[in-house]
């Protein structure tokens, strides 16, 4: 197969991805798709929340890919669909590949495609010079099989094709008589007579039983040699070439994985780049195989392959900041950004289609593109991006919402055959049993991480039906954002709870007491607020932070 590397689009939003992000990343890859874009996919930077879960299930999606990062690894580089030839091929036939496809390093593997070792012209070179040591007598392995492939002969007479034996080479220049006293000397079974028409040396040979007589320059042999080897059980091939160019070639009818290098290792797929550089300095063709889990070669990856760009390019959907994209992220080529957020971090070497607008959610931008671009909905596309606008503005609430997002949704319901209010409460109940699990995953879930100035801090953000549940676990919830600060060094960390039926939230807070004590909502308790009428984090709590920072600047 053609060495190549395979490129691959990944729709992807940011950490601990909520539902808009989830459903955008697909809908916008399926748009990709449905325009005739190759190898585009969605992928998640994070688990997927209660809602997000039961929103997929509900409609039959498959959930995204989850990468878990872009920190550069081989699959990223490396070639794929690459030559590689089975362990029996013969080594003139793998040679042959070597150079007519100009590769410095073939792979060989055994019939379930395993890795053996690998073909080089060093490694070539030094397995043929122990095998025509004029010191030694020449050793080849080989079949009858592997001799009549390399030489393309004409078979007589052949016995046993398949099995692989240790032969000894004559190749007979010389008198009858020497003939005999050297073939005195090596067991017949093992022996493989090259001669041209000298039919006194060919009887001979028929005689003892050698195992392999090749007769060179496509002559033949009489009948009555004919019929005494197949009485002997000597196969005899009649080569078309001459007897010099013949004892090269039978030399070259090894199968190839005794001529292999098995002292280079293979790369994992997975293995990061910065593991396996120094095994690939050390290759002497300055390349690796590149094999799966059960040692199955994927591709070839070589130094050259590390200085192109990677295989992967991205879109980033529903963010725009590094700090919230996925570690590595700026590794790989960005094509597109589509977000309804404030600008952060981002920059390119390159131009990019960027695509920002104040709207609710990411989900009515990407249903937008689908009109723009005249691409019919399917019923279940139609559904989940539905249930990204309700999502992320909840139940059309926000104070981000905008006409378009109501437009937007009353055009998607339609389509899908949904009721709004109805199917808006049931996917805001699916979100409930959030405050059932472990106080670390749920501040896992939606946290992103601002910068402003010098200034670090995170906030995460949770849709309940009942928030005073979370309240029981206050000391847990306030130990735990303490931890993230002391992780990250962040200047206060905390936790919006946004009740989807009174429309308030509650925020959970700690960090830096000057900021705290600034904080001019009402308490619930020590390090908590009762904040009325703030359903936003984008629209309303980031704003009121960065106020509230510059201020005590």
């Amino acid at each position: 197969m053609e060495r190549k590397k395979i490129r691959k689009t990944y729709v992807i939003g940011h950490k601990n991805p909520d539902t808009d992000s989830i459903v955008s990343a697909i809908a916008y890859a399926r748009l990709k798709t449905l325009m005739g874009e190759e190898n585009c996919y969605p992928a998640r930077a994070g688990k997927l929340n209660p809602q997000t879960e039961y929103i997929l299930k509900k409609f039959g999606i498959k959930p995204p890919a989850f990468i878990r990062d872009l920190i550069p690894k081989v699959e990223n580089y490396m070639a794929e669909n690459v030559y590689t030839v089975n362990e029996t091929t013969p080594l003139w036939e793998a040679l042959q590949i070597l150079d007519n496809k100009n590769i410095k390093m073939l792979p060989i593997v055994d019939d379930n495609g395993k890795y053996h070792s690998s073909l080089n012209y060093t490694a070539f070179a030094q397995n043929m010079i122990k095998k025509i040591d004029p010191k030694k007598n020449i050793i080849i392995p080989t079949s009858i099989n592997h001799l009549i492939r390399t030489l393309k002969a004409q078979t007589i007479y052949t016995r046993d094709e398949e099995e692989v034996f240790k032969s000894k080479m004559f190749v007979v220049s010389m008198q009858l008589d020497t003939f005999k006293a050297y073939m005195n000397t090596t067991p017949s079974e093992k022996a493989v007579v090259i001669v041209g028409d000298r039919e006194d040396i060919q009887k001979e040979a028929i005689k003892r039983g050698v195992r392999v007589l090749i007769v060179t320059g496509g002559n033949i042999l009489s009948q009555e040699l004919k019929n005494e080897a197949k009485a002997n059980g000597v196969s005899v091939l009649i080569s078309p070439y001459g007897t010099a160019k013949t004892s090269w070639l039978v030399i070259y009818s090894t199968p190839v994985k005794y001529m292999g290098d098995t002292s280079i290792k293979p790369a994992l797929r997975g293995d990061y780049i910065k593991k396996i550089k120094k095994d690939l300095s050390a290759s002497i063709s300055r390349s690796l195989p590149v094999v799966d889990d059960e040692m199955r070669v994927v591709g070839v990856i070589s130094q050259s392959d590390i200085l192109d760009e990677s295989n992967i390019s991205l879109i980033m959907v529903d963010h725009n900041e590094l700090s919230q994209a996925v570690d590595g992220i700026e590794n790989h080529r960005i094509l597109e950004v589509i977000d309804h957020h404030r600008l952060g971090n981002l920059h390119t070497s390159y131009p990019i289609t960027f695509i920002n607008k104040p709207v609710g959610s990411t989900a009515t931008i990407i249903a937008g593109l689908y009109k723009e671009n005249r691409v019919p909905f399917e019923k279940e596309i139609a559904s989940i991006l539905l249930a990204g606008i309700l999502s992320d503005t909840i139940l059309l609430n926000s104070a981000t919402t905008t006409e378009l997002d109501k437009d937007m949704a009353d055009y998607l319901a339609n389509i899908a055959d949904l009721e709004i209010d109805e199917f808006g409460n049931e996917i805001m109940q699916s979100a409930s049993s959030i405050v059932k699990k472990p106080i670390e995953e749920l501040l896992a879930m939606d946290k992103k991480e601002y910068k402003h100035g010098n200034i670090k801090f995170s906030v995460s953000q949770i849709e309940v039906v009942s928030p005073e549940l979370l309240l029981n676990k206050k000391d847990g919830i306030l130990e735990q954002l303490e931890n993230i600060n002391n992780r990250n060094d962040y200047h206060f960390s905390a936790l919006m709870v946004t009740d989807i039926v009174k429309l308030n939230s509650l925020l959970f807070i700690r960090g830096d007491k000057t900021f705290i004590n600034a904080i001019n909502y009402p308490k619930a308790a020590n390090n908590v607020f009762i904040m009325e009428g703030v359903l936003s984090r984008k629209k309303q709590l980031i704003p009121y932070f960065t106020e509230l920072l510059d201020k005590n600047e």
